[in-house]
């Protein structure tokens, strides 16, 4: 979406991006390592275990999306939602829970008037709706987080907020697509579905609805979004859209494995990260050349065939832990886990090496 910029007041905001990224990249490093112990590696920290997926959920990806959401208002004020989101990340230290989980609240209760704002500028966008609805969806999870303080009840909520949110994206990006207006309501009735699924209780017949609904949204992103275009060009867009396509894949797996996965902890861990490591980072893997410029306000969009291996890396490592609760082999869960970790640490250090290179690059050549 195209921001009305001479109706807003503009204030440069550039100084202000990096120490926004660095807490992101603090929240990613603390999740990573409470995910690690959480595996079973006996790390130091041990009581951060059991918050890994509140960092990554809301100290890492509601800092990463209110950053590039609040940016292109141009009003230093906005900046205070990520801000708070990051500041979640209070609840590793000891005492210190319920203050953390009002931080989480507070954050997403930010992210959503921020999308308020964009459906107040582009009222009939059904992207700025989606999104508007995925950030109710973090509210309510956040808000049973703290009422019920137990992390499965805010799950399916977290999930609802990545999903619109993703697809409001992918909407976005693929908006110039020869799609009917049918086509996206007839998606929209999908998205209805996963939120009717997470109405009606959870861990009953509300999981086979949502399950239902993640396989036919996966089918649809496949038929619809520029994936296949996508794959036919060379660099970046091709790694974008083989990125996506792993994405929906893993997101009809999620499904499938909502539908006949019995409710033990073991697949309750293998659900979880299908759909947080497979579908959502892989959708990362696909976004994070965009979005990363565009938060650091650069035009460079960075790239290097050496991103396959981090994606490779990742996705196999999903595969042995999906082997590994199927077996019960914690071993493996371990060794998985690690994996997981650096090959999402070592695309973010990709991206940031090949970013600098290239502004250097520029600089010295002087063509900016």
């Amino acid at each position: 979406m195209e921001l009305p910029i001479a109706d807003l007041q503009i204030i440069p905001m550039a100084y202000f991006r990096i120490p926004f990224m660095i807490l992101a990249v603090i929240n990613l490093l603390v999740g990573l390592w409470a995910g690690w112990i959480r595996a079973g590696w006996n790390f130091p920290g041990t009581s951060l275990s059991v918050h890994h997926g509140a960092i990554m959920v809301g100290g890492f990806l509601t800092t990463l999306i209110a950053l590039e959401k609040a940016i292109p208002l141009k009003r230093n004020i906005v900046l205070i939602v990520p801000l708070i989101s990051a500041l979640s990340l209070i609840m590793a230290i000891p005492g210190y829970f319920n203050p953390g989980l009002y931080f989480l609240l507070a954050g997403s209760i930010g992210l959503f008037g921020i999308h308020m704002w964009y459906l107040y500028l582009y009222p009939r966008d059904l992207s700025a709706l989606l999104m508007l609805a995925g950030a109710g969806c973090l509210v309510v999870g956040n808000g049973m987080l703290i009422h019920e303080k137990f992390y499965p009840s805010a799950f399916p909520w977290w999930m609802g907020f990545l999903l619109l949110t993703i697809t409001a994206e992918r909407l976005e990006l693929s908006k110039f697509l020869p799609v009917s207006t049918g086509v996206k309501y007839f998606l929209l009735g999908l998205l209805t579905l996963f939120l009717t699924g997470i109405l009606m209780p959870f861990y009953g017949i509300g999981k086979y609805v949502s399950g239902a609904s993640f396989l036919c949204i996966a089918v649809w992103m496949l038929r619809y979004d520029v994936i296949r275009v996508g794959l036919k060009k060379d660099g970046l867009t091709r790694f974008s859209s083989i990125a996506l396509m792993v994405a929906n894949a893993w997101l009809m797996v999620e499904g499938i494995l909502f539908m006949l996965l019995p409710e033990t902890a073991l697949s309750y861990d293998m659900m979880v990260h299908v759909f947080f490591i497979g579908y959502t980072f892989s959708m990362i893997f696909a976004h994070g050349p965009i979005i990363l410029p565009a938060v650091l306000g650069i035009s460079i969009k960075p790239y290097h065939p050496v991103l396959y291996a981090w994606i490779i890396l990742v996705q196999g490592s999903l595969l042995m832990r999906i082997i590994s609760d199927a077996l019960g082999s914690f071993d493996g869960r371990k060794i998985s886990g690690i994996l997981s970790g650096a090959g999402i640490l070592l695309y973010f250090i990709t991206l940031v090496v090949v970013t600098i290179r290239a502004r250097m690059s520029v600089f010295w050549t002087g063509s900016l």
